[in-house]
């Protein structure tokens, strides 16, 4: 526990007293997985019901709708048979609007589109704030509520197993960036949760 800077009472504290866990069975949480939320708690990295969201979505307990992507099975071979599932905080929330409106891709004109729209609505209906804080409005907050409206939200990863048709949930995770980093992903989670979920990993290797 001395890297994530918590304690075993720390971690008896977030679970016990933690609302986005209310009515999920915690045994089937790893330890390393709630290691990293009560760190992200205590610390305050990460909003914690970034995470636990999803799993009460997963869990079928949330009336709320998914503003990410549907959970899907891995596809490389390092991490075929475990499952992936987006969870989004305020942190990822520049990258989420820069991808909306493609400002990576050469191909895309859809900024360029944008631009001109609100320079055609500024001439039309002069605003108090000018084209400038008409744009930064509409960049920000069209772009983030069309990514949500598509389930397009895109943050990091929460990676959990099934097995019998129950969710088991291993970890947060950054993306991986290709085969390479899917093995060492793999060889940690099976060092961190490989003892205490080993039906789990039984399935990838069986």
């Amino acid at each position: 526990m001395t890297g994530f800077g918590i304690t075993d009472e720390d971690i008896k504290s977030f679970t016990t007293s933690n609302a986005g866990l209310c009515g999920i069975d915690t045994s089937r949480l790893s330890r390393f997985l709630l290691a990293q939320l009560t760190s992200a708690w205590k610390h305050r990295t990460i909003n914690t019901f970034a995470v636990t969201d999803v799993i009460q979505q997963l869990e079928g307990r949330s009336p709320l709708p998914s503003m990410t992507a549907k959970p899907r099975q891995f596809k490389g071979d390092a991490l075929r048979g475990l499952w992936k599932v987006h969870f989004f905080d305020a942190r990822f929330l520049g990258r989420n609007i820069l991808n909306e409106w493609s400002m990576f891709s050469s191909k895309s004109n859809k900024f360029e589109k944008l631009c001109a729209r609100i320079a055609a609505e500024e001439e039309e209906a002069p605003s108090r704030v000018g084209w400038q804080g008409r744009l930064a409005h509409a960049f920000v907050m069209e772009g983030y509520r069309q990514r949500a409206a598509k389930q397009k939200l895109t943050g990091e990863w929460l990676i959990f197993g099934v097995h019998e048709q129950i969710n088991i949930y291993l970890s947060i995770c950054t993306h991986s960036n290709g085969p390479e980093q899917d093995r060492e992903i793999y060889d940690a989670l099976f060092a961190l949760c490989g003892d205490e979920f080993p039906d789990v990993f039984a399935q990838q290797t069986g």
